[in-house]
């Protein structure tokens, strides 16, 4: 996106917003991915002393996983959190970690847990030790797969399914420098995902390399220059993504989820050979925050975001070029009505 572009639109996000705060008294203020110059909008209090917003409660930590649509439901949680009086600091920090640190109290909540990586987790700090609390459904239906461009699936159907890549000239096809000639490529995201691809490959015999890209953006990329370029491209994505509306992929079957494939998942036992469980994404919190800041616990528990909403800010962000902070406070400004609920 054009400089211009964004600074017109966070320029109109910042009208509306500071209109919504004068009309509902509690909605949504500011973000510090604000441009230089850009002035953010007001509190509907009159300013403390120093000019800061009056704050209703201790600031709060959210945890940002490394993948967008984490980024957006935290950044969204920031904006409206602000504009009540409560201070946000965003931690990036990986899946994993987030649970240690909503165990010890030094993460607050994490705004979206894909429950397939972590039912070992759910089990030791939700159930077991309650150190963490469950703060109920995110929105989405969520779904991690193997997927390639379609065109590889037009000229090769075979290869709709994982049997396909137990041929060995056909994995050939997805070869490149790092997985060298006799191997196929399989390529996934940033290595603190949770992830099971390598054992699958593993258990299910394939002669495939598992290849590291290092972040969702890294996979963006080799997705449009698979595309683009014609190239075969097997690698680990996931539904909902604002990329699937733009291009054409095509998910590749793999074996039926099974109880001892879930077994397997919680246990970490290595064995795990079947496709990815439809995950319905949940938020979580540290068991302290509703009484450190029972206003934020409230909106937390309370905010959830749509497919659509969610991929929405998530394209501001990785199509458009904006800054989560931006997109956040352009998409509140412009759900005035659904963001009143959160605090209702």
């Amino acid at each position: 996106m054009k400089t211009h572009r964004r600074s017109v639109k966070l320029l109109a996000a910042s009208l509306a917003l500071t209109g919504l705060l004068v009309a509902c008294g509690s909605d949504d203020e500011e973000t510090t991915d604000a441009p230089a110059g850009t002035e953010a909008p007001g509190a509907t209090e009159a300013p403390a002393e120093g000019g800061d917003t009056p704050a209703t409660g201790e600031g709060i930590v959210l945890a940002v996983n490394p993948w967008t649509g984490s980024a957006v439901n935290a950044n969204v949680a920031k904006v409206v959190l602000e504009s009540l009086g409560t201070p946000v600091e965003l931690l990036d920090i990986d899946e994993n970690a987030t649970w240690v640190g909503m165990d010890d109290g030094s993460i607050d909540a994490v705004l979206e847990v894909w429950p397939s990586g972590h039912a070992a987790d759910y089990e030791t700090y939700i159930t077991g030790k309650q150190s963490v609390v469950d703060l109920g459904l995110l929105g989405p239906s969520a779904k991690i797969g193997w997927y390639v461009p379609t065109f590889v699936i037009e000229e090769h159907p075979e290869l709709a399914t994982w049997e396909g890549f137990q041929d060995p000239e056909l994995a050939k096809l997805f070869s490149t420098a790092e997985s060298g000639d006799d191997l196929g490529q399989f390529l996934m995201g940033d290595p603190s995902y949770v992830t099971f691809d390598e054992q699958i490959i593993a258990n299910l015999e394939l002669p495939l390399k598992y290849v590291v890209a290092g972040s969702e953006a890294g996979l963006i990329t080799s997705i449009q220059q698979s595309i683009d370029e014609k190239t075969p491209l097997l690698l680990q994505f996931w539904q909902p993504h604002w990329l699937q509306s733009k291009v054409d992929l095509t998910e590749v079957k793999l074996p039926e989820v099974t109880e001892e494939c879930l077994a397997s998942a919680a246990a970490g036992d290595g064995l795990y050979a079947c496709d990815y469980a439809v995950d319905e994404l949940y938020k979580a919190a540290s068991a302290g925050l509703e009484a450190k800041n029972a206003t934020a616990f409230k909106v937390l528990k309370n905010l959830q975001l749509t497919t659509d909403q969610q991929n929405e800010i998530a394209a501001m962000i990785d199509s458009d070029g904006m800054a989560p902070g931006e997109a956040a406070a352009a998409w509140v400004a412009a759900n005035a009505d659904v963001v009143a609920a959160w605090s209702a």
